[in-house]
């Protein structure tokens, strides 16, 4: 009886986590368009509150000793972030979502993936931890991401421009109730993201499945769901572009948040503790990420069939790294 609540506790979290974090990026947007915020600007605190149970569901991993799933939680929600947008590309095959986006989503490619080779070195190598057991490329890591941020904001002069409706969705909404609604629901989320943490642990030695399986890819693929949501509302707005690229943005978020993980595990140096898997899906990442980089770059017009093959090699890539990572339990 207690397996069965466990897994209940898992589930309901997970779909908890989906449409709680859907409100979250909804009334964020509300707080943007009562301030006249930039799209960017609220576009960063948006994905930082969306990525929310990433980081507090790694936090919990830390909490009860367990820093390789901490480690897998993260990167394994990065590898469903590009599988959700393979999907989605291969859905969309029409409209070729790629072929659409503008040069930001190619900057954000080159931020992921020079962040995710500095995770592999992290992984790989026994790094020096020079200030309070923290890595080194921990250190790296949160200097890149706020560098390439305002790299890439500089790069890119042409604003998202915010799209008229008809009826503003926000129009009976005040200020302080957006506000007020945004930080319920970014509280909400914290909660929730614990118990999706402390059940996906629990099911690990229920199933023996082991940490790094679960932290990869089934905490990973639910703590997701809510930057899928977000993709697929742009897409059908249209702006393509803005799907990609906050998809992308909040992998290089993600990414970052390994810095804050390693600096709260006070015993020694985050990265000696994870396994060998995590390689595998920082790897199998960047891969993916330069093969979406292709599909991007690509201007001659194709036949669908032709389209979708990038998408398609992406989700078997997912499913041979998911099978790799397990045999590796």
């Amino acid at each position: 009886m207690n397996n069965i609540l466990v897994f209940a506790a898992f589930i309901v979290a997970a779909i908890a986590t989906y449409f709680i974090a859907s409100r979250l990026a909804m009334f964020g947007d509300g707080v943007s368009e009562k301030t006249k915020t930039s799209s960017a600007f609220m576009g960063i605190v948006i994905g930082a509150a969306i990525s929310l149970p990433e980081l507090t569901a790694s936090v919990t991993a830390i909490s009860i000793d367990s820093p390789d799933l901490a480690i897998g939680n993260l990167l394994g929600s990065n590898l469903f972030n590009l599988l959700a947008l393979a999907i989605l590309d291969i859905i969309y095959r029409n409209h070729q979502i790629m072929g659409r986006t503008d040069h930001g989503s190619k900057l954000y490619i080159y931020l992921v993936v020079f962040m995710t080779l500095i995770v592999i070195a992290g992984l790989s190598l026994s790094l020096p931890a020079p200030l309070f057991n923290i890595s080194f490329n921990s250190i790296v890591l949160v200097l890149i991401y706020f560098l390439g941020v305002k790299w890439v904001n500089s790069r890119t002069e042409q604003k998202v421009q915010r799209r008229k409706r008809k009826n503003e969705k926000y129009d009976d909404y005040s200020y302080k109730q957006v506000l007020y609604r945004f930080i319920v629901c970014a509280v909400l989320i914290m909660i929730i993201g614990s118990v999706l943490t402390i059940s996906a642990d629990q099911i690990a030695k229920i199933t023996g499945l082991g940490s790094s399986f679960v932290g990869s890819f089934l905490v990973g693929a639910s703590t997701s769901l809510p930057d899928a949501v977000s993709v697929i509302t742009a897409l059908r707005m249209r702006n393509y572009s803005m799907g990609v690229s906050s998809l992308l943005g909040s992998n290089a978020f993600n990414i970052m948040l390994l810095s804050f993980t390693d600096a709260i595990y006070l015993k020694n140096n985050l990265f000696d503790y994870a396994s060998a898997s995590n390689i595998v899906t920082s790897v199998s990442s960047i891969i993916v990420v330069l093969i979406i980089l292709y599909s991007i770059t690509r201007k001659q017009k194709r036949s669908t069939m032709m389209y979708v093959i990038p998408p398609t090699v992406i989700v078997i890539i997912y499913f041979v790294a998911t099978f790799t990572v397990y045999q590796m339990k």
